[in-house]
């Protein structure tokens, strides 16, 4: 599978996103992840530099919203001009349009 990869990197998109929140439903109950990743992201998405701290550095990564996961992956599929690789968080929220 590994071998692949590299060709995998110039005919498609990899999303890597992290953490996705949303509200998740477990049987019955549906948990509002949001509550936390928003707001996490919105403090989060402005500490790019943290990020690349040794051993903390994913620590200080940004959640994203299953929204903008969503509309990133829908936007690769669908439009021609997309570039192909690997679409990290700070793609994700650039494309999706949460980057504030």
């Amino acid at each position: 599978m590994d071998l692949q990869l590299p060709n995998v990197i110039y005919q498609g998109v990899i999303l890597r996103p992290g953490f996705i929140h949303g509200t998740r439903q477990v049987g019955g109950i549906k948990i509002p992840l949001g509550v936390v990743g928003s707001p996490l992201e919105m403090i989060l998405q402005h500490a790019k530099p943290l990020s690349k701290v040794p051993v903390f550095g994913p620590l200080f990564t940004p959640p994203v919203s299953v929204a903008a996961v969503s509309r990133v992956a829908v936007r690769a599929a669908t439009d021609q001009v997309f570039p192909p690789g690997i679409v990290d968080v700070y793609g994700i929220l650039r494309y999706g349009g949460e980057q504030r």
